[in-house]
């Protein structure tokens, strides 16, 4: 793909929008259209407002009138058939099945993007659908007609993981384990892909909150554009993007910012938009390279906050049963039209709402008009590994079912998210800590990045290769759930006997796929428990089951010495054999003494056991005899250790020696390729100062309330 001249694609979603119609039932999510906008209105708004170079060209219409749906699917204007507009006095033209026309041209279906992308290309702006739907002689135009002006088709969230197990189909309860839940998946993404590829619609997009975007790429998706804000943690959303791209070789990854919908701040609140600047600029100085603003600039379409104006619109009273979407609400809602034309003006293009949006999208533009984009990704020394079978939500919530099989839950719990998951936890603490920024309201989108940009790697489908990993990263550290095989654990050894770094515990290392992460056999394990060649361990069982464990006496190690607790942990060590006299304990049980963490020198790199029969989430425990409120865990604490030996040339520190709370505030990336740092204060409120260290030299910075600030030329 080639880029644009400013480096990045820049968006903004745009719909065949119909005015007076009443779009939701839904009791807490009322819908009205305010306004009408023609392709050319729209493009025109776009090139006027100064909103980005990019169209996103959403398949399904904001309202069904026939004249909006004949321009913005089937072109019928360019053979001369005119529709009129609806009429709600005389009740006619208001639905599609009102006009014939529709079904005569039926034929034309597509002939509407064709013309769109037509129309943009002669404006320099760019289109992506999203939902699209078009017959295939049309869809094998739109690259001819768009040129590099045509980017692609977006598929949404149509795998996405839900309350709703719709994506189960036939599966049966008994039938269901992890392996049967990722074919079935990989299968479902793999034949819409190569059905859309075939049809003609070019690079093919995902766009969802879902953490299972790693399995939408194994099956050929082209670009991840995780659905921002929805997938609340921005940084985790760029870090697994960022991860698959490199990971997969692909063409570009990006952002789907929807704000309107799932920031959930009040409109009146200085953080309202205060967020989405933020939000903007954690996407660039983390790679992205396009992105796209859902909505909120042409006219308030979400309901999703305290003080939504959308909520002063006439209730329009429906029962249960007559709760949808679609023109068929028509006879419920047109006797409240009148009363609705009261409140446009707060919901539509000049209503205060939508020009507080495009004024913060075309601010951003011209930054980056104006500044460029630094080239390639930034460096990323450190990546977590989402391991084989990891199916979880982005999101740790112990009400939330794995894959969303709740039939599954509720006769087993452990499919409800529990210990693999909460691993995820610890890992946004510690690389992507979200302190409060935002007020009243709760942090859950922006982070500081004290390590830098830490990568998700993804295990899905056991695509694990040693050489892409020894290449890119430092160090790799296991947390959540994994499904282990022998092609992992041969590729694990070859990477650490390369120069990498790994952290693993026995769970990791099970091959296990029916959630059974509690009460699993030796026989479950790779090679039978013998780890011997990776960990320099025989794990012979299930070991004794402890309370509190502290670093071995004289060792500090990890920046923690004897007599410091961790715990109260209620978790099993593993019964183990060590077979490398060399091996060294670095936590022990606190009563017998017995290794918890045990490093080993492998080739050139070196290997963190954590001899756990639970996963990392369950020991993600910290009351005891040292313990602080500001303490990272057991967990926390040997990850910092790993993070601080893999850090690259530039870093950040509170102290001159390693990130402390200042660095919980401030986001930093270089990009290698452009030789450009990029430094942020994500505290609107507070000014924070540091210390940043770029090739063996160190320098206080202050960073003002929200101040973002570009190093070109940082080796120098």
């Amino acid at each position: 793909m080639k880029l644009p001249e400013c480096g990045m694609w820049i968006g903004t979603g745009v719909y065949p929008i119909s005015k007076d119609y009443y779009l939701s039932a839904l009791y807490a999510h009322p819908a009205w259209t305010p306004e009408s906008y023609s392709q050319t209105q729209i493009l025109d708004l776009i090139e006027r407002d100064n909103q980005g170079n990019l169209a996103q060209v959403w398949g399904y219409a904001r309202g069904y009138a026939p004249s909006m749906i004949a321009e913005w699917d089937y072109a019928l204007d360019e053979i001369g058939v005119k529709i009129p507009p609806p009429d709600w006095e005389k009740r006619s033209n208001l639905r599609p099945a009102d006009t014939p026309e529709l079904a005569k041209y039926a034929d034309r279906l597509g002939a509407g993007s064709v013309k769109f992308v037509r129309e943009a290309k002669k404006r320099g702006i760019y289109t992506v659908f999203i939902y699209g739907h078009a017959r295939k002689e049309w869809v094998k135009q739109l690259q001819e007609t768009g040129g590099e002006h045509y980017l692609g088709y977006d598929f949404g969230e149509h795998f996405s993981f839900g309350i709703v197990e719709g994506h189960l189909g036939k599966l049966k309860a008994e039938e269901i384990n992890l392996k049967v839940l990722a074919d079935d998946l990989l299968g479902r993404v793999r034949q819409l892909v190569e059905r859309r590829k075939e049809e003609g619609w070019g690079l093919i997009m995902a766009t969802s909150s879902n953490f299972g975007i790693d399995y939408e790429i194994a099956a050929g998706t082209d670009v991840p554009l995780a659905e921002d804000f929805a997938f609340e943690h921005l940084n985790m959303a760029s870090a697994i993007s960022r991860g698959l791209y490199r990971q997969y070789q692909l063409p570009i990854w990006g952002s789907h910012l929807a704000h309107e919908h799932y920031s959930w701040i009040p409109n009146k609140s200085d953080y309202k938009f205060y967020l989405l600047k933020a939000a903007m600029l954690q996407k660039y100085m983390a790679g992205c390279k396009i992105l796209i603003n859902e909505s909120g600039n042409w006219f308030v379409e979400a309901s999703l906050c305290e003080d939504s104006p959308k909520f002063d619109f006439p209730e329009v009273p429906l029962t249960k049963e007559q709760v949808s979407w679609g023109p068929n609400l028509e006879p419920q809602f047109g006797p409240y039209i009148e009363e609705a034309r009261k409140h446009y003006d707060k919901i539509g293009y000049d209503g205060e709402i939508p020009r507080r949006y495009r004024k913060e999208i075309s601010d951003f533009y011209d930054f980056v008009k104006a500044n460029g984009t630094p080239a390639g990704q930034p460096e990323s020394t450190i990546a977590v590994i989402k391991g084989n079978y990891d199916l979880c939500h982005h999101r740790y919530s112990p009400n939330a079912a794995v894959a969303g099989v709740f039939t599954l839950a509720d006769r087993n719990p452990a499919w409800y998210e529990g210990a693999p998951e909460r691993g995820w936890e610890i890992v946004k603490e510690i690389f992507y800590p979200r302190p409060p920024v935002l007020g009243e309201y709760k942090n859950s989108f922006l982070s500081g990045t004290p390590y830098g940009m830490v990568d998700i790697v993804s295990f899905a489908g056991d695509n694990v290769d040693a050489e892409f990993l020894g290449r890119q990263y430092k160090a790799l550290l296991f947390s959540g759930w994994n499904t282990a095989s022998l092609k992992q654990y041969e590729q694990l050894v070859a990477y650490v006997e390369g120069g990498g770094t790994l952290f693993i515990g026995i769970p990791h290392l099970s091959t296990n796929i029916t959630r059974n992460y509690a009460n699993y056999s030796v026989d479950e394990l790779v090679h039978h428990g013998d780890f011997s060649a990776l960990c320099g361990v025989k794990v012979k069982g299930r070991g004794e089951r402890i309370y509190w464990a502290t670093p071995v006496r004289g060792s500090e190690e990890l920046g923690v010495r004897f007599p410091r607790r961790f715990g109260i942990l209620q978790n099993c060590l593993g019964k183990i054999e060590i077979t490398d006299p060399a091996v060294e304990s670095l936590i022990v049980d606190d009563e017998a003494a017995a290794p918890l963490l045990l490093r080993r020198r492998l080739g050139k790199g070196v290997v963190y056991f954590l001899n756990s029969w639970g996963y990392p989430g369950a020991l993600n425990e910290d009351f005891g005899p040292g313990s602080r409120v500001d303490s990272p865990g057991l967990i926390g604490t040997i990850y910092k250790h790993i993070a601080m030996q893999a850090r690259g040339d530039v870093w950040i520190s509170d102290d001159g020696v390693e990130p402390g709370k200042e660095c919980k505030f401030i986001a930093y990336s270089y990009f290698p390729e452009s030789d450009i740092i990029c430094l942020f204060n994500i505290d609107k409120d507070q000014p924070h100062r540091f210390t940043l260290h770029r090739f063996g030299k160190a320098e206080p910075i202050d960073l003002g309330c929200g101040e973002f600030k570009m190093i070109h030329n940082a080796r120098e």
